[in-house]
């Protein structure tokens, strides 16, 4: 197949950063920016936001979200979240990160997903969780690719979990 159709249905970049502090227990993540994100308005851009969902095991732990950027398809967060994972649960977490497009008259649109952790939904994703796990105390940033939800519900039994 050529790489021209993975172009055309191309759902955007997320630019994520991950530490990890031992002796807090605190696993640090930051969502820095997204670019080229799948429109999902036609006549604004898109209102995109990242919830972010900590899966131990199967059981969905807690959410967080961003804010929301108004009519952009390039947007800048720079936000930072803290989630308590204890050392000795670290290698069965996993973090879930849903891109949507926020939508005041319905459900918000859903862009694209990435799994990193215990389920991760791909190589470049578990390299960056083995980066993390490697060098605690440091944040390790990296650029992700993101998928669609059947591909990560495929491949990613946390991205199941999840809604």
């Amino acid at each position: 197949m050529s790489g021209t159709w993975f172009k055309i249905f191309k759902l955007g970049e997320l630019l994520l950063s991950l530490n990890y502090l031992p002796s807090a227990g605190r696993l640090n993540v930051d969502v820095i920016r997204a670019k080229q994100l799948l429109q999902t308005d036609v006549s604004q851009g898109s209102d995109p936001f990242v919830k972010i969902q900590l899966v131990h095991g199967l059981k969905l732990v807690k959410t967080k979200k961003t804010s929301f950027l108004r009519g952009t398809i390039d947007p800048f967060y720079n936000e930072s979240f803290s989630f308590k994972v204890p050392q000795e649960e670290l290698e069965n977490a996993s973090l879930v990160f849903t891109v949507f497009g926020h939508n005041m008259k319905s459900s918000n649109d859903f862009i694209g997903r990435i799994v990193i952790g215990q389920y991760s939904s791909g190589p470049s994703e578990s390299n960056h969780w083995r980066r993390m796990l490697n060098t605690h105390r440091t944040a390790v940033e990296q650029w992700h690719s993101l998928r669609s939800r059947a591909e990560c519900d495929r491949v990613s039994p946390a991205s199941l979990e999840v809604t």
